[in-house]
């Protein structure tokens, strides 16, 4: 009996593959109503233009995919302690869409629980991390993070998400991102650890960089200034304070 994952039947190593419940295969064309990828989705409503000048945030806004809520919904947490139904949930206008996603009380503490109706497949080793949505934001809700052996897991799993304040009506819109995914080595982030520089380098090498420092803090106080969006932009170009060029540069997704 052969499933996906088994030797010769690998997830190419660059996908994340989408299965729907059984039954239900019309759902391999519908999928992109909760999934979307966010590669060259860098605009956000909120974010001012001067945002937009800032190259970790741009590389942030596009980094995973979101889950988007299939319906309108509200849900109000009462503020109550280990109650499974401590969350009034009202949907508006499912539709079809609600044979895509439920939405439900979850481990009580104000969490709610949304459900797709299909799982993902991952190559073998990479784990599925879910977050927040980057910097796409609803009041009084938050995205909660866990990490899914997807490669290897026979099934769906919920994406769940906190409310944060008792009694506060929060408001979900259809297509709003309630959360999202991204792909991680298994045993890849465990294995960093924390440390000092002068354990393993000169007090010359490690001059060198804290003088890089202080010279980049003193062009953004001073010449940068004077510059369109009060900015040298030298980490958006790659450029080190001194002119160096960055070895490995990303300014696209």
């Amino acid at each position: 009996m052969d499933y996906i994952n088994d030797p010769g039947f690998e997830v190419p190593e660059d996908k994340i593959l989408i299965i729907p419940f059984s039954g239900r295969d019309e759902q391999y064309d519908r999928y992109p109503e909760i999934v979307e990828s966010l590669k060259g989705n860098i605009k956000r409503d909120w974010l001012s233009n001067h945002a937009y000048y800032c190259l970790p945030l741009n590389i942030a806004n596009q980094y995973g995919f979101i889950i988007k809520a299939a319906f309108d919904f509200d849900a109000t947490w009462d503020g109550s302690k280990g109650n499974p139904n401590d969350i009034n949930i009202n949907i508006y206008e499912p539709g079809e869409s609600f044979s895509m996603q439920q939405v439900n009380p979850g481990f009580a503490e104000g969490i709610l629980t949304i459900q797709n109706n299909f799982q993902f497949k991952t190559p073998p080793g990479i784990n599925l991390m879910t977050i927040a949505a980057p910097n796409f934001f609803i009041p009084g809700m938050q995205a909660m993070t866990a990490v899914i052996e997807a490669d290897q897991i026979r099934r769906d799993f919920s994406f769940n998400l906190k409310l944060t304040d008792p009694n506060r009506v929060v408001s979900v819109k259809k297509g709003d991102p309630l959360a999202a995914f991204i792909p991680i080595p298994r045993y890849f982030v465990e294995e960093f650890k924390l440390d000092t520089a002068n354990k393993y380098f000169s007090e010359d090498v490690i001059k060198n960089e804290q003088n890089d420092a202080n010279e980049l803090g003193r062009q953004r106080l001073n010449e940068d200034k004077e510059k369109a969006h009060y900015s040298g932009r030298k980490y958006f170009n790659g450029i080190h304070a001194f002119g160096k060029e960055f070895k490995d540069h990303q300014k696209r997704v």
